[in-house]
């Protein structure tokens, strides 16, 4: 729902963070040099491609190289995000999501989830000042299927529990991803309450819709389907009721009297009344994008 800015270097920071480590099994190399002389000629792509390609070529290598490497171990025992070593399963490297993680969290501006904007995802300091984080990381491309992308930057978005392991799971949303620097989702798609009287007569939940609707295009129905947001967001009816009693109870000649009294700007007392939230930096609020788009539809903006 919300797109992920990057910090310029961070492809670089990232890069080094994995094509350096180490293990004993590499026999003294680095990931990088046990990665170019054992899977560079296999794979067809250069570590820096797959660890830190953007989204779309992502998207190409898995189209390129397909399903063939599901079942291969070397390749899992290598691009281990998350595995520890068994019987069926000799891991080269120790699982990285811990330090995947931990780079996330320093790198990467996290308050809401990514995909939803619902919850809070945040890192804060446990009661040992520990940071922590209250992410999981989603692999937009499933890392079972593909397993040479399990690393990969820009495959992973910080997500709450209930996107991750509720409802997307392993589906795969075909070529969109708030890691790509084309996802528009904020742009296209529009939380709308279709409320026809303008007087604004409506006193519970059932009076009014609430959906997520594209105009013109369905490039991100399957993103909604997928992620339950029309059903989850049904929830939160409550608050588009109070936005909307409390635009019914200031009507624009209110707001400006107000303006008058307080010496404060139009704006102001709009975010005073409304809670509206109207910097590009919607992630750092949940349900943001719902009152940015409700405020719009009402006028207030």
């Amino acid at each position: 729902m919300i797109k992920i800015n990057y910090p310029k270097d961070i492809e670089k920071i990232y890069y080094q963070l994995i094509s350096k480590s180490k293990a004993k099994k590499f026999n003294g190399l680095t990931f990088e040099e046990h990665y170019d002389k054992n899977y560079k000629s296999k794979l067809k792509y250069s570590l820096e491609d797959i660890l830190c390609g953007e989204f779309q070529k992502l998207n190409k290598i898995k189209n390129r190289l397909g399903t063939k490497y599901k079942n291969d171990n070397g390749i899992k025992r290598l691009f281990n995000y998350d595995k520890s070593s068994s019987k069926n399963l000799q891991v080269l490297i120790s699982k990285l999501q811990p330090k995947i993680s931990k780079f996330i969290e320093v790198h990467v501006t996290v308050h809401t989830c990514y995909f939803c904007n619902i919850e809070y995802i945040n890192k804060f300091e446990n009661s040992k000042n520990e940071t922590k984080n209250a992410f999981t990381l989603d692999h937009m491309i499933d890392k079972a299927t593909y397993p040479f992308l399990a690393l990969s930057l820009y495959n992973l978005v910080p997500s709450c529990y209930t996107c991750n392991s509720k409802v997307k799971r392993t589906n795969e949303i075909k070529n969109l991803s708030p890691s790509d620097e084309k996802f528009d989702f904020e742009k296209k798609v529009k939380f709308k309450t279709f409320i026809n009287n303008q007087e604004l007569q409506v006193e519970q939940n059932s009076d009014f819709g609430l959906l997520l609707k594209e105009d013109f295009s369905s490039k991100y129905d399957e993103y909604i389907k997928i992620l339950e947001l029309d059903n989850r967001y049904k929830y939160h009816k409550d608050k588009v009721m109070e936005m909307i009693h409390k635009r019914r109870d200031y009507p624009d000649s209110r707001i400006k009297e107000l303006s008058m009294l307080t010496q404060k700007t139009e704006e102001e007392v709009k975010q005073d009344l409304f809670g509206i939230y109207l910097k590009d930096d919607l992630h750092k609020r949940p349900l943001s994008k719902l009152i940015k788009d409700i405020s719009q539809e009402l006028g207030l903006v």
